[in-house]
C-alpha cells in the first residue's frame, strides 16, 4: 500500500470511532431526558455516566 491508502483508512478509522463516541454520548442525554419523568434516580446516573465519560473515567460495573 501506499501512503495514501494508509492516511485515508486512518482518517476513516479515526471518523468511525469518533462517530461511535459522540453518539454513545449522545444517546446517553437522550436517555437521561427520556426518563426524567418517571425515574429521576436512573437520569442522575446517567448524567453521572456521561460527565465521568467526558472526564476519560471509565465505568465499573463492581460499584
Amino acid at each position: 500500500m501506499d501512503m495514501l491508502s494508509i492516511v485515508i483508512i486512518a482518517g476513516i478509522v479515526l471518523i468511525c470511532l469518533l462517530s461511535a463516541i459522540f453518539g454513545l454520548t449522545r444517546s446517553l442525554d437522550k436517555r437521561a431526558n427520556d426518563v426524567q419523568g418517571k425515574d429521576p434516580e436512573t437520569a442522575r446516573a446517567l448524567r453521572e455516566a456521561r460527565r465521568n465519560i467526558d472526564r476519560g473515567q471509565s465505568f465499573d460495573p463492581r460499584l
